[in-house]
């Protein structure tokens, strides 16, 4: 059987665009990888250690997410570090967890900004890329 020049283009056509499709995908998924977002209470570090009832005790001045390897991500919220998944669809972030007090439905959603910000939707909270060892830079 003998395909016709028009079939054998088309097929091409739709194999090249299949491929390019899925490393598009997996290439946006990997530009979170290995990367960590928080969210500040505080402005600087100064403030933060202003704002602590007492020397023994300590309040966490911030929240923060880290995207880790294989689509997995960790979250704390208050002090305790939430290990789930995430995967993107369109320009959304969608967070996976075991139902627990602080994520009852299991689910938390953020809107991508552009690559060093993200918008949680739930509370309209802003999470910046970290950069460096500190949450402050």
């Amino acid at each position: 059987m003998k395909m016709k020049p028009k079939s054998v283009i088309f097929l091409l056509i739709i194999i090249v665009i299949s491929a390019c499709s899925q490393v598009a995908i997996r290439g946006r998924e990997n530009i979170f990888k290995n990367k960590t977002f928080v969210h500040l209470y505080f402005e600087t570090e100064e403030e933060c250690i202003a704002s602590q009832p007492e020397p023994d005790f300590f309040y966490n001045c911030h929240q923060q997410l880290d995207f880790l390897k294989d689509k997995k991500v960790q979250i704390m919220l208050t002090d305790i570090l939430w290990i789930g998944e995430y995967k993107l669809e369109g320009g959304t972030i969608i967070l996976t967890f075991e139902p627990n007090n602080e994520i009852p439905n299991g689910e938390i959603i953020f809107e991508i900004l552009n690559p060093t910000k993200l918008l949680k939707t739930d509370n309209r909270t802003i999470w910046k890329k970290m950069n460096g060892n500190s949450i402050y830079n």
